[in-house]
């Protein structure tokens, strides 16, 4: 191919100005976190319900914990996952599996839980220009949203919805305990108070009295 030939390639092939940014997916630029302890902040319409959070999570178990009093331990099995949700309030321990989750009326997955974002995988996203933080916002246009996305760790560390910042990390770091050991004590002491335990799973099975 002659020299004038390749010129006119890259010149036809060249991005030109004013060119609409690629769409991502949400899967593309944020992942679930891994062996990371993770605090925060949610920031609800209604101020006087804002509340903390920390989420230690490993490869196949997680420990969130809200300053209201609630707490959510999930724990993989196999393709599934089994949440124990924890109400500190009430004394009582909700256990669900996924697939029965949606019957307590709540609707997370391992995904949204240890992250900000409870919005789908496949999401379109675009990349902004401007930066917060040390990381890269991104739009997701149809759910009114922007996430600020740390590249080390591509965890969202601000979410703003609507132009409003609905949640916040303040601090992400490496998990440095068993964390099965520390789910296996929450558990325990739960039954050692004499928590009410809900297992909605048996209840639910159509073979239960």
């Amino acid at each position: 191919m002659s020299a004038a030939a390749i010129f006119l390639s890259l010149l036809f092939h060249a991005p030109t100005a004013g060119a609409s940014p690629a769409q991502l997916r949400l899967r593309d630029i944020v992942t679930a976190p891994v062996n990371l302890s993770i605090n925060g902040t949610y920031f609800p319409a209604e101020r006087a319900k804002q509340k903390t959070f920390s989420v230690d999570v490993s490869q196949d178990r997680f420990i969130k914990t809200y300053s209201d009093g609630i707490s959510i331990v999930g724990v993989k099995v196999r393709d599934s996952v089994t949440y124990y949700i924890i109400d500190n309030n009430k004394k009582s321990v909700l256990k669900v599996s996924q697939t029965n989750l949606y019957k307590t009326g709540q609707f997370f997955n391992w995904d949204s839980i240890t992250g900000l974002v409870n919005l789908s995988g496949d999401t379109l996203v675009t990349a902004g220009t401007e930066t917060k933080d040390g990381c890269t916002m991104y739009n997701a246009v149809s759910a009114g949203v922007k996430l600020c996305v740390d590249a080390s760790h591509q965890l969202p560390l601000v979410m703003e919805q609507n132009g409003t910042m609905v949640a916040r990390v303040s601090s992400v770091k490496p998990l440095n305990f068993d964390l099965k050991a520390k789910t296996d004590s929450l558990i325990l002491a739960c039954k050692q108070q004499n928590y009410t335990f809900i297992d909605v799973d048996s209840d639910m099975d159509p073979d239960a009295d």
